[in-house]
């Protein structure tokens, strides 16, 4: 059958039309989500506003910081636990950006904490 054999149809004939879906309750509304994706810029700071001197370290991109004491042996102080601090990123939530630090021990699993709780390791 050839393109011109095939029959021809009308956008919208069949009478029926579209109803958007109801907002499922307890999640976000399109609003708040555009409104979240205008926020990134307030909360993520950008390269220009970290170098003002405002006792932050640069953060690249992908949310990553770029901390002092990387690849350093730290301590948790919430956990009393010690190992190597891998990666510090910032997460965006509802209430503001956190930063979170990774560490991982000599021999066991990584673990993540409030960036505030890490502290060089004697």
């Amino acid at each position: 059958m050839t393109a011109s054999a095939l029959p021809r149809r009308t956008p919208g004939a069949s009478g029926r039309a579209y109803i958007p879906p109801a907002p499922r309750t307890g999640a976000p509304s399109q609003a708040l989500g555009l409104r979240e994706t205008g926020g990134r810029d307030r909360l993520m700071p950008s390269a220009e506003t970290q170098s003002e001197g405002k006792g932050v370290n640069p953060v690249d991109p992908d949310g990553y910081e770029q901390h002092p004491l990387l690849n350093k042996n730290v301590r948790d102080i919430a956990s009393r636990a010690e190992g190597i601090l891998v990666a510090v990123t910032h997460q965006l939530h509802s209430h503001g950006t956190v930063r979170i630090a990774h560490i991982r021990p000599k021999g066991g699993i990584e673990w993540t904490t409030a960036a505030d709780n890490v502290q060089l390791a004697p």
